[in-house]
């Protein structure tokens, strides 16, 4: 049986509900089915909450509805959907868990009706005060998934409350339960591919996949595309004096100070080892020498390492490449970047070098090979 709010807060050790679907009719049934088949294959969030909508409108006898998430980070609910109501009205609104009527249901884990808010303590009538719409009464339902409450499901004003539609909102944020899991499974499986887990930039695939892809886009909008490429100079004496983790976390921390110095549309690449490659699509010669520098300087002028005990100080080499003028290809140009920060190395580090000797055929140079202790 459901329990109203107050019950379920007289009670909060109690586990949530079991469901019984006997209570839904074959129509019912059927069209639960329906709607887990569509929500539950759907991977993308973007066609996810528009399938949500379109489906679970048709199943809901309410004024209106909202789907809630919760937010791992900061463990407030937020509006994702808000059925017949102005998002922007609700956008920035975040309930605590236990705050309001979705808010209990989620901090509980229970299903709860309440079928008249002027008794209920704790509901939150600022949402009324923003929509300006008036509720009288409220079915919320936790959607968890092993455990966990990933977000709400509130029915507003429902036309009636009987223990069939009880049972089908339940069923409903089983479904939705099990759609928003998968889907941000499936999300995390791609961030992943493409992602260094060290250091959070992207990784070599997504490198090769899309570097040809962003150099054509310059080439049909007669826009200039740089590389920078950086080589963390001496960080072999860096492993060696304080230990492979801390190596790794000097990278995780360079990588920040990357990160924090390139503006979209830039990206910066892990590489391999202590290397980076920066993608600069829109930049000219001039442009990415600059911002080079500025990398440069950011590394240089940061300490690492602070919060595990040895203070360490690094520096990198940098070499430019930019189409049009040095290479038509991603391969050539990845080259020729590559070879001006080589020449970098071989000459005393810790420095810019965007002069390159043009070449006819660049898939013929060739980069020196040197043992990683003379870098």
């Amino acid at each position: 049986m459901p329990v109203t709010a107050k019950e379920a807060c007289d009670q909060p050790d109690e586990a949530p509900e079991s469901n019984d679907l006997t209570l839904l009719n074959r129509e019912q049934l059927r069209a639960c089915v329906e709607v887990s088949k569509a929500i539950t294959a759907e991977l993308d969030p973007e066609k996810l909450i528009p399938t949500i909508m379109a489906r679970i409108s048709r199943l809901l006898p309410s004024e209106t509805w909202s789907l809630l998430l919760l937010d791992d980070a900061t463990q407030t609910l937020k509006f994702e959907i808000s059925m017949n109501i102005d998002p922007s009205t609700v956008r920035d609104f975040r309930l605590a868990l236990g705050q309001g009527v979705a808010g209990q249901a989620a901090l509980r884990q229970r299903l709860l009706v309440v079928e008249d808010v002027s008794g209920c303590d704790f509901f939150f009538d600022q949402v009324d005060a923003a929509t300006g719409r008036r509720t009288t009464g409220l079915i919320c339902a936790p959607i968890l998934y092993a455990g966990r409450t990933l977000g709400v499901l509130e029915v507003v004003n429902p036309s009636h409350v009987e223990p069939s539609g009880l049972a089908m909102i339940r069923l409903l944020a089983d479904y939705l339960a099990i759609a928003i899991e998968n889907t941000r499974r499936y999300q995390r499986m791609k961030t992943s591919a493409v992602h260094d887990s060290l250091t959070g930039l992207f990784n070599q695939r997504y490198l090769y996949m899309n570097l040809q892809r962003h150099l054509d886009t310059c080439r049909r909008g007669d826009r200039p595309l740089s590389l920078i490429f950086m080589d963390m100079d001496d960080f072999k004496q860096v492993v060696d004096l304080h230990g492979h983790l801390n190596g790794s976390r000097a990278l995780s921390e360079v990588a920040q100070r990357l990160q924090a110095c390139l503006p979209p549309p830039t990206f910066g690449v892990a590489y391999g080892g202590d290397e980076f490659v920066i993608v600069l699509p829109g930049f000219d010669r001039a442009q990415a020498v600059a911002l080079a520098t500025r990398i440069r300087q950011a590394v240089k002028e940061t300490p690492y390492l602070i919060q595990w005990g040895p203070l360490v100080e690094l520096t990198a080499s940098f070499g430019v490449a930019t189409f049009p003028e040095d290479a038509d290809d991603s391969t050539c140009l990845l080259a020729l970047a590559d070879q001006a920060m080589f020449h970098v190395k071989t000459s005393g580090k810790d420095r810019v070098n965007a002069n390159l000797k043009k070449r006819p055929a660049c898939r013929k140079v060739q980069r020196l090979k040197i043992a990683k202790t003379e870098r």
